[in-house]
């Protein structure tokens, strides 16, 4: 697959995240969904849902003929995008700026966990435990080693297979009902396997790491995480207002920076899960099934809609179609230009016919320099058969020199118009290829 194609499905998958990532904020929103545990599972669904998008859409796959000549449906605004990107090669610095930033997301978090790692290796074993962490390990079911350092400022949860928690030294100047308040909270995460989580959200983030609606998504996952946790352990201690006042007093210290650890305080969340704390959310069995049926038939319409108006488009590959076109080949003797329009007829793609198509004119600097060759163009048609774009995809000229010829054939495929292309009966955007040919008598 080539620069150009990755770049337009790249936009047109952005833009698909896009719009089912808003429906679902929306419909959450006015439906108030706000239960944490449904929230939870509701916004790592739409995650999943979102990086499946491609496996579980049909990609329209191009038909190729001679000189590369292909017809497929298209959409108006995949068609803008594309033309402006050619028009700018954002080919040529996109896709090389995705891949960097992809590695430098790799490297901070590789960063991220050595540097974890190394706080767990230079900590403190904290031996023996003292009564309140036992009574949390008891409440909770767990039992990680545990760790005082003085090179974290909030307490941390680090791995998976051997999990370890570690507290700043400020945690054994706390009152006892926030210490195990903090230690139940650090040692759900444990239990939970939350590390693991965050480990695969970073990786999604490292790889998707331009996409806004991706990022929103996380958040809104690690909110609702954080949130489920907060209940969980009030419902363990039975302690709501210290543990409020123990967040509160975490949230005093100063923040660690070290990612991916999830944190006992979630950045700029606090506000949010101290509202839930506060006022518990309650609704009711019936009315919450309800809500999540109705706010799921809204996102699967909303991405069905997406796929349909940003088709993923795949690389050509072999095809039993024929390849015909429309020609008008020069007089003998004659320097008029011969056009060539190629198109794929078979499967449900019928390809627009021409029906008013002016052959482009030599420029006469071109005729001074006997320029010759061909120029090759992709013609995007909307549904009402006119050129909504054209761009040049190959040129073939003798003495590496253009002279305007290019510029004459976008100017006169402007002027062309079509019989639209169809898809099931029904006229549709369709993208084909014409081949100008210059020649000098």
């Amino acid at each position: 697959m080539s620069a150009s194609y990755w770049l337009e499905n790249l936009l047109a998958y952005s833009l698909q995240v896009a719009m089912v990532v808003a429906a679902a904020g929306l419909v959450a929103a006015a439906l108030r969904l706000r239960q944490p545990r449904a929230m939870l599972a509701y916004w790592q669904a739409l995650l999943a849902a979102c990086l499946l998008l491609p496996l579980l859409e049909p990609w329209q796959r191009l038909g190729v003929g001679p000189a590369g000549g292909s017809a497929t449906i298209i959409s108006s605004h995949a068609s803008r995008a594309d033309s402006l990107a050619s028009s700018l090669e954002l080919h040529t610095w996109v896709l090389p700026a995705l891949a960097a930033g992809f590695g430098i997301g790799l490297v901070r978090l590789a960063l991220g966990i050595w540097r974890l790692n190394d706080h767990r290796r230079s900590a403190q074993p904290i031996v023996p435990l003292p009564s309140v962490l036992r009574h949390a390990q008891a409440l909770v079911g767990v039992a990680p080693q545990c760790y005082f350092s003085d090179d974290v400022s909030s307490p941390v949860t680090v791995g998976w297979l051997d999990p370890a928690v570690i507290f700043p030294r400020r945690f054994e100047r706390m009152d006892e009902s926030h210490q195990r308040a903090i230690a139940c909270h650090e040692l759900l995460h444990v239990a939970r396997r939350d590390w693991l989580w965050n480990l695969l959200e970073e990786l999604v983030l490292t790889l998707l790491w331009f996409n806004p609606a991706i990022w929103w998504v996380v958040r809104s996952i690690r909110l609702s995480r954080e949130q489920v946790v907060d209940s969980q352990v009030v419902e363990l201690t039975g302690a709501r207002k210290p543990y409020l006042h123990a967040l509160l007093e975490i949230a005093a210290m100063p923040r660690a920076t070290t990612l991916p650890a999830p944190l006992f305080l979630v950045e700029n969340q606090l506000a949010r899960r101290v509202a839930v704390l506060v006022k518990e959310v309650r609704m009711s069995k019936p009315k919450l099934v309800v809500s999540l049926v109705i706010a799921l038939a809204v996102i699967g319409a909303t991405g069905w809609w997406a796929v349909k108006t940003y088709r993923l488009i795949a690389p050509s590959g072999p095809s039993s179609h024929m390849v015909v076109g429309y020609g008008s080949a020069s007089p003998p003797g004659s320097d008029v230009p011969s056009t060539f329009m190629y198109y794929t007829v078979g499967g449900d793609v019928h390809a627009p016919e021409p029906i008013h198509w002016p052959t482009p004119s030599y420029t006469p600097q071109a005729r001074k320099d006997k320029v010759q060759g061909a120029v090759v163009t992709a013609v995007d048609v909307d549904a009402g058969g006119n050129v909504a774009g054209v761009k040049v995809t190959a040129l073939s000229l003798s003495n590496n020199l253009s002279d305007g010829l290019d510029e004459s054939v976008l100017q006169t495929l402007r002027t062309w118009k079509f019989k639209p292309g169809t898809k099931d009966g029904r006229p549709v955007p369709v993208r084909v290829t014409v081949e100008v040919n210059f020649r000098l008598s």
